[in-house]
């Protein structure tokens, strides 16, 4: 069979939230400082680059399997385009930015940034880690021992279209058999019983003929359907034979089970081991699935976060720059200042920022930039206004 592509859907709700989760005061400070910025300095402010966003990942995410994740799942956006984080998104070129209806709604802004942007650390902080090698147990090195799925089998199996539901239950023969041998092993079958619980594993495969198997019961073999020329077994969907099928198994992965001697004397028992280990195989198959659907919410969530993360700070960031370039345009300030007009450290800076502005690479990469710019119009602030 070939390997499957899931498809995941995710909440379109991020921004749809309880008015008491907001604090009016701040929101009202938000929006003052967000009706500052011009349009542009507002579309630069919202445009960061992988390199920022990856080095919040270094600094916060101490499991290597979620980084490698984040960095992959950031790669396969740039490449394909996807809308998967919207309201931001990832251009072509690696930049992270943040859809125009968002960014000019001073609400939606604060919302994302200080009420979702506020969970990451939470979201972090949350996930079991191993303290051996601070790998999350999605990512542990042990992961192909599948746990008892407990309910969550049914909440996968309930979201799956038809379609996937029809390509999990095709089971390769030869998989189950691999299934089948390895649990003859651990429960120590003796020759004869092995060799009973092969006949079985035969007659369900369509290589041996029932007939001839006294002690045969087909009613046992009800719902599986095998197509000897492909190698497969059909298994029925109906959830009910899905979840008898699993009840089987459920005691070898909770510890019902232990490692003693076990044996099949007649064919229908045989047929009941064939079914148990049928079981097994499925159990196995959800629960990879099941894994491989957490690992990729907690990706998509980390890199959300990550994101927005990323856009507040430089967000604040040009947001500062505007706040000390207003203070310098103050009338009270000019006309205390010599004839001029500016002492020269103010000019000195002035004429920097002026520079700069025509620089885009400075304003898409602001952090560090800004940061000193914002320092050195204190001191010239300063200097200033001490020096007349």
């Amino acid at each position: 069979m070939s390997e499957g592509c899931m498809v995941m859907e995710f909440s379109d709700s991020m921004l749809t939230l309880d008015k008491q989760q907001i604090d009016n005061l701040q929101l009202k400070k938000f929006a003052q400082r967000h009706s500052m910025l011009k349009e542009h300095d507002l579309s630069i402010a919202m445009m960061v680059t992988s390199r920022e966003v990856f080095n919040t990942l270094s600094q916060l995410v101490p499991c290597v399997g979620c980084r490698r994740s984040v960095e992959r799942l950031f790669t396969q956006l740039v490449e394909s385009g996807n809308p998967a984080l919207d309201p931001l998104s990832i251009g072509a070129k690696g930049i992270l930015t943040l859809s125009h209806s968002c960014m000019s709604d001073a609400a939606k802004l604060y919302t994302l940034f200080y009420v979702c942007g506020a969970k990451l650390s939470g979201m972090i902080e949350a996930i079991p880690k191993s303290k051996k090698n601070k790998r999350c147990q999605l990512h542990s090195l042990d992961t192909h021992k599948p746990k008892p799925l407990g309910g969550n089998w049914m909440d996968i199996w309930e979201v799956m279209s038809q379609e996937c539901r029809d390509e999990v239950v095709l089971i390769d023969s030869n998989f189950l058999l691999e299934t089948l041998e390895n649990y003859l092993r651990k429960h120590r079958f003796c020759t004869d019983c092995k060799n009973k619980v092969l006949r079985a594993y035969n007659i369900l495969i369509g290589d041996l003929d029932c007939s001839t198997e006294k002690g045969y019961c087909a009613a046992l073999y009800e719902g599986l359907r095998c197509c000897p020329h492909e190698r497969h077994i059909h298994v029925c969907c109906e959830t009910d034979f899905i979840a008898h099928l699993l009840g089987r198994a459920e005691p070898e992965f909770a510890g019902g089970y232990e490692r003693r001697e076990r044996h099949a004397k007649t064919i229908d028992i045989a047929q009941e081991e064939v079914l148990t280990c049928l079981g097994i195989h499925l159990y196995e198959r959800l629960h990879r699935i099941w894994q491989k659907l957490r690992a990729e919410e907690q990706t998509w969530q980390m890199l959300f976060y990550l994101g927005v993360d990323a856009l507040r700070k430089s967000f604040e960031i040009i947001s500062v720059r505007e706040d000390k370039m207003t203070y310098l345009r103050r009338p009270d300030l000019s006309t205390d200042l010599t004839p001029a007009s500016a002492h020269p450290a103010v000019a000195k800076v002035a004429d920097a920022y002026a520079k700069a502005v025509d620089c885009q690479d400075n304003l898409k990469s602001p952090c560090s930039w800004l940061q000193n710019l914002a320092e050195s119009l204190e001191i010239s602030r300063g200097a200033a206004v001490s020096g007349f």
